[in-house]
This record gives C-alpha cells, structure tokens and sequence, in this order.
C-alpha cells in the first residue's frame, strides 16, 4: 500500500484539527446547557422528553455530545430541595404575635373611648351618666353618645331580667329600667315612637313599691306617651292618651297638686290641639283652643304671649287658608320662644340654645314659606333650626 502524499496528509491534518475544534465546540455547548439547567431546575431538557424520536445527525452533534455522560446532564436537570430556615418560622410568629397585640390594643382603645361602660359593673354607671351626676352633664360635648350609652345601659338591664340572668337585678327594677329609658328616648329627639313603646312596656308592667323606685305620676305618663305618639304620627293613639291625661289632672283635687295640674292639663290642651289640627278636626282644634283661653281667662288670642297656643292658631289659620294671618302668627311665636330663652340666658349658637320647641316652629315657617314659594326664605330658618338640634337638650 502506497503512503500518502503530502497533499493528502495536510487535508487529513485539516480535516482531524476540524474533528478536535468541532469537539471542543460540542463541549462548550453543553457546558452551557448544564449551567441553564442547573439555574431553571423546573424546565426538562428537550432531548429526554422525546426519547423515541430519531435525532439527525446534526442535531445530535451539537445537542448531546458524546463526551457528557446522561447521568450529568439528569442531575442537572432536577432541583434540590432547600431545607427550611428555623430562624424563619420564629421570626414569622413573632410577627404575627405583634399584629395580634397591635389590634387588640386599638379594639380595646375603641372601646374605651366610644363605650366607656363597657365590661364595666353596672352600679357605677349610676353616678356617671346624665340624670345622675355632673359627670356626663347636659353640656357635654358629645351628648348624643352619651345618650347612645345610656339607652344602651337601660336595655342591657332590662333584657336581663327578661331572660333570667343570673347577674339580673330584682323584677321590681324592670319596671323603673323602662321609663328610665323612655325618658332618654324622649328627650333624644326625634326617638319619640321608641319613647312611646318604652313608656307604654313600663306601663304595661305592676307597680311594686320599693326603695329609690321611679313613681311616674299617671297623669304625667299618660301626657308623655300622648305627646310621643302625637309628635310621631299616631294622631288617634295620641288623642287617647291626651284625654285621659286631661281627665286625670281634672279629678284631681288635691291642694299640693292644684297648679301642677293646671300647667300639665294646659300643656296636655296644647298638644292635643295641634293634634286635632293635623288630623284635619279644624272644628275640635277651634274649641280646644277656646277652652285653653278660658282656663287662663284671655278673652282673645291676640293677647296671649304663649307661644304654644300662638303657634296652634297659625296652624289652624293656614289650614284655613288664611296665609298672611297664619305668618303673622309664626313670626309671633317665633319671636316669643326667643324672648323666653333671652330671658333665660340664651344666645343663638350659645351653650343653652337648646330650645327644641322654637327649632320644631322654625322647622314648620320653613315648611309654611315653602308652600308658598318662597323657598328662599327658608333657608336661614332652617340652619337656625339645625344649630339648636345639634345642641344638648336639657
């Protein structure tokens, strides 16, 4: 067999340096595959999910070298787990036990703040809201909240004793817890139907004497639970309990009692008046208010500077149809209730503009201008109105 020549011997050269560098290429290649799969250990390398497929030849060159064996290149491809940190778990408790104080201190701040009473003994309370001490007097700020906790208090205690708690005060109280309630309603305008049904569940329940009992006249109960109905629409029920408060100061004629009955019957006339007027008994409200001014021996109603009585008559005349008489009559009792709170010491926007009669006048001129389209007249009354609303009530 004959050598090589020269020119065969260099193309051998060439072609056996090609091999080595394409070799060392192929590696090059698959080094970097491995690093990619060792950074992504999710993503399966391409070559083992199709097994079965027959790989050409160009891509077996340069996709899986002979030189990395298979075992290399599984590792790789498979991830391995990182065992969790002690130090991690322990700082995440102490994390979640940090929101856990942080809330309970701002609940507890809540509670504090807008429910004082609460999770407290009830007997302290006594002496702490508004018919009992100066502590939660008539000028505090936010009385309406105060109000809030007192009705809460009553109601909590009178559950009670419905339910037969162990910690329930006697049954006698329940009755007393009621119109405690009730009068915090009342003067909580404008609750005056929930007034109403505390009224008339203490009612509902026997009187049974006992020490620091709340003994309601019948007669001043009858004209609360009137008036509540009356100022709440129930004009029927209303008139009920009106007369009958009528009829109970009437009988009475006991000495003592004589000008505390004369004042509530009159008061007790006034309302009924507005509440024959409001259920259009414009005959009825006429003769009520003739009686009223018998009783105070006023031969007309022009002379009378009460303004109860000067606010009916512009009632009745409007629903007569005589406007202009009947805003004469508004403007006169609107001047009288700011004469009584002058007298009193009352400024507008002062501490004891609380006068909740001329706010309710204010409220019914507004009404009155508007149905004469003037609307625009209306609007100082009505924040005139809103002002002493938001006032403590006496």
């Amino acid at each position: 067999m004959s050598e090589p020549s020269e020119d065969n011997k260099g193309q051998s050269e060439i072609v056996e340096d090609g091999g080595i560098s394409a070799e060392s290429e192929n590696a090059k290649i698959d080094d970097s595959s491995i690093l990619t799969s060792a950074a992504v250990p999710d993503t399966v390398p391409e070559v083992a999910s199709s097994p079965a497929s027959p790989p050409d030849s160009a891509s077996t060159a340069t996709s899986v070298p002979a030189s990395v064996p298979a075992s290399t290149s599984k590792s790789a491809s498979v991830s391995t787990p990182v065992p969790a940190k002690r130090g991690n778990l322990f700082g995440l408790a102490l994390i979640a036990i940090g929101g856990v104080v942080v809330v309970v201190s701002i609940t507890c701040d809540i509670f504090d703040k807008k429910l004082p009473d609460f999770l407290h003994p009830f007997e302290p309370a006594f002496e702490q809201h508004i018919r009992y001490g100066i502590g939660y007097s008539t000028g505090a700020k936010d009385w309406r909240n105060e109000l809030l906790v007192e009705q809460a208090i009553w109601t909590n205690e009178v559950n009670k004793i419905r339910l037969a708690q162990s910690n329930a005060k006697p049954d006698f109280n329940k009755r007393d817890y009621l119109f405690y309630l009730a009068d915090s309603y009342y003067r909580d305008e404008p609750h005056y139907k929930e007034a109403k049904a505390a009224y008339l569940a203490g009612k509902a329940e026997p009187y049974i004497p006992h020490e620091h009992g709340y003994n309601i006249p019948p007669s001043e109960l009858a004209l609360k639970i009137g008036n509540s109905a009356m100022r709440s629409g129930s004009y029927d029920e209303a008139a009920k309990y009106l007369k009958e408060t009528l009829a109970l100061c009437d009988s009475d004629k006991e000495p003592s009692r004589l000008m505390m009955n004369g004042g509530r019957a009159n008061l007790c006339l006034d309302i009924l008046t507005e509440c024959e007027i409001r259920r259009n008994h414009l005959v009825e409200a006429q003769n009520i208010i003739n009686e009223r001014l018998k009783r105070i021996k006023i031969p007309n109603i022009e002379f009378t500077i009460e303004p109860y009585l000067l606010f009916n008559n512009a009632l009745l005349l409007e629903k007569q149809g005589k406007s202009a008489e009947a805003e004469q009559f508004y403007k006169k009792t609107i001047e009288q209730y700011e004469q009584e709170d002058k007298n009193r010491g009352a400024v507008p926007s002062g501490a004891k503009d609380n006068n909740r009669m001329l706010a309710y006048v204010l409220r019914e001129y507004a009404r009155f201008l508007r149905s004469q389209n003037r609307p625009s007249e209306s609007y100082d009354l009505m924040d005139r109105a809103v002002s002493i609303m938001n006032s403590s009530p006496n």
